[in-house]
């Protein structure tokens, strides 16, 4: 039998397979948008985006991203330590997402999740109200009640918990950005029970989600540089940037569209 029926013939046996030369780098974006605070990360991604554009905001920051055009904003909190209400609301809402797209009738071209330093709040909190024997401090002040997870059974739940509901999102085959705060590396060899040393390093914040970001094949760093927001798209010494976008510079503009279009110059895929 010649190669090719081979190929063929073994193809749709292993069934579901793709030919990658039928898909390019920009059919969905999957971008892990990273940067301090007030670095133009929700900005960038409200204005610039896809769109129609559903931007899902944990940090009830919405005025942030106001009055800009073809964006639906839903904020979703808890707003105390034994309030457990959000990550439900979340989990519900893909459910209704995964529905709209079997029936053909998803509106989004986008769905942003920002940020994931509350929301990992929301998916502890609901963590620790279904897993009742979870190692916990719980501690009274004022009229409010504050719980603190102790041991890692929290810390990979939550873990788990983010790995699902992004897998869920990447298989509705929208664009999806993760906005992640930056902090300076912690040095593991230096720092002591007297004293925490950090590298000039950076990484997500908090550290322990740093393993959600293989997931992403596009990591962004928002800088500001010389007056102007730009995108870091390059791995360099300070953090590990990366993009499957072509024709890309070590930083580029924090517009995506203008990006999307530098990316398709010269017929790119």
């Amino acid at each position: 039998m010649p190669e090719n029926d081979l190929l063929e013939a073994a193809i749709r046996q292993l069934g579901g397979c793709e030919n990658a030369s039928d898909i390019t780098n920009v059919d969905r974006l999957h971008v892990a948008v990273c940067g301090p605070p007030g670095s133009w990360k929700s900005y960038t991604i409200a204005n610039t985006a896809r769109k129609p554009l559903l931007h899902y905001d944990f940090d009830d920051r919405k005025e942030s991203i106001a009055g800009t055009k073809d964006v639906t904003i839903k904020t979703i909190i808890d707003r105390t330590d034994t309030e457990h209400i959000a990550w439900n609301k979340l989990e519900n809402d893909v459910s209704v997402l995964e529905y709209l797209k079997e029936k053909n009738q998803l509106p989004f071209k986008s769905v942003a999740l920002d940020s994931f330093t509350f929301l990992r709040q929301y998916a502890e909190h609901q963590f620790i109200y279904d897993c009742g024997d979870v190692k916990k401090a719980k501690f009274h002040v004022g009229n409010t009640d504050y719980i603190i997870p102790r041991g890692w059974d929290a810390v990979v739940g939550v873990q788990k918990m983010l790995q699902g509901v992004i897998r869920r999102l990447f298989a509705l085959d929208l664009d999806v950005y993760a906005v992640f705060h930056t902090r300076n590396e912690k040095d593991q060899n230096k720092t002591t029970a007297e004293k925490t040393v950090y590298k000039d390093t950076l990484t997500i914040d908090p550290e322990n989600l740093k393993m959600l970001l293989p997931m992403f094949n596009d990591k962004w760093r928002m800088i500001y540089d010389n007056g102007t927001f730009r995108i870091q798209v390059k791995c360099n010494w300070e953090f590990p940037a990366s993009t499957a976008l072509k024709n890309m510079s070590e930083t580029e503009p924090a517009d995506i569209q203008k990006m999307l279009e530098k990316h398709n110059k010269n017929g790119t895929k």
